[in-house]
């Protein structure tokens, strides 16, 4: 019974997908009694009181939009196949993620070539339930705090952007999870980075104090009369969602913008941001101070760096020199395997610094063994 009540699914889900509106309705029924019998707990979840409201007020909006434009009749139409559609999506999705095994997706694609399509696609079953949750609690955010008359349309935009960043954060937690499980094809290395001495690799959750405890690492090097070579990237902030970054060399203090959120053009090296050369001169600045007996500090390796570019060209050259005292990469999570792939390191200490406080940087200098 469950196998046809699948099948019975995802031809219903189909229909009202891509088939014509006339049999849209009954489909959409079809698809949700389907669902129903295939997972009732899934779809109570899925079809919370919340997310119900946030898809008719999706429909609402969509039906009005049309109907200014094109009439009332066809902003009807518009808006009720929309509210079809996100239901049976909404209640096909919750069945998915709760009985699909996403480890023999992985496999079955992997064998076929397509590990990172395999990867996309678990990352997305994954994340979609978080995404689901999220979004009931950010709309009753937004319904209590905007209690006058007309206020939840006119603030909708803030509202999305508060679901973009709730996104991109679950989405990296989902890739962290991945990556550390062996799963790194989304990010594959695309250089071999060496280091003849010991290398400290700092990670930890966004916001977690990585770039401050670097800060206070150099400053403690600095006490002690041990050299350093680097920078950090600071966030810029903008009515406090960050919109980009900042180098910053941690001998001179000199800073220079390195990233901002790109427009509609979209971003450059397969990311959000634009990047500016001004930034990666004053990188390379920074490292070519290496020198026997020094330290180098990078903060923060991210993709395009472990593809081959960004400030990578600069930190091999730093890397290379011979004799020095230690080396520190900062680097996110999901992004450790592929740095341990790319790095060719004689000693190197992994250190997760997200509840080390005020004693990360002194954490990071007794891994170093200075």
């Amino acid at each position: 019974m469950n196998r046809a009540a699948a099948v019975l699914l995802a031809v219903a889900a189909a229909v009202v997908l891509f088939g014509q509106p006339v049999f849209a309705l009954w489909a959409a029924l079809v698809a949700l009694a389907a669902a129903w019998v295939l997972d009732p707990p899934a779809v109570r979840a899925g079809l919370r009181f919340g997310v119900v409201l946030a898809i008719v007020f999706a429909a609402c909006v969509t039906a009005a939009v049309v109907a200014w434009a094109e009439g009332p009749e066809k902003g009807i139409a518009i808006g009720g196949m929309v509210l079809l559609r996100l239901l049976v999506l909404t209640a096909a999705a919750a069945v998915i993620v709760r009985n699909v095994n996403v480890e023999w997706i992985l496999s079955a694609t992997a064998r076929a070539g397509f590990e990172r399509l395999g990867l996309v696609f678990g990352l997305a079953l994954n994340t979609l339930p978080h995404l689901v949750e999220v979004a009931g609690d950010v709309w009753t955010a937004h319904v209590v705090r905007n209690r006058k008359p007309f206020d939840h349309i006119r603030r909708l935009p803030g509202l999305g952007v508060v679901l973009l960043a709730h996104t991109a954060r679950i989405a990296d937690d989902a890739a962290a999870a991945a990556s550390l499980r062996g799963h790194s094809a989304l990010t594959r290395p695309g250089v071999l980075l060496r280091s003849p001495v010991r290398t400290a690799v700092v990670t930890g959750a966004p916001s977690c104090g990585k770039t401050a405890a670097i800060v206070r690492l150099a400053e403690i090097l600095g006490e002690r009369g041990v050299p350093i070579a680097g920078f950090v990237q600071i966030g810029v902030l903008e009515e406090e969602i960050r919109v980009g970054f900042n180098v910053r060399d941690l001998l001179s203090r000199d800073e220079a913008g390195l990233a901002r959120l790109a427009g509609r053009k979209g971003g450059e090296f397969g990311t959000r941001f634009v990047f500016s050369e001004e930034g990666f001169a004053l990188g390379r600045t920074a490292l070519e101070r290496a020198a026997p007996g020094c330290v180098v500090l990078v903060d923060e390796l991210g993709p395009v760096e472990l593809r081959g570019g960004g400030h990578m060209p600069a930190v091999e050259r730093a890397m290379s020199v011979p004799g020095l005292a230690g080396a520190v990469i900062v680097v996110r999570r999901s992004l450790v395997p592929s740095l341990l792939a790319t790095l060719d390191a004689t000693d190197a200490v992994v250190l997760d610094i997200e509840n080390l406080g005020d004693s990360a940087a002194e954490e990071v200098l007794a891994a170093l063994a200075l």
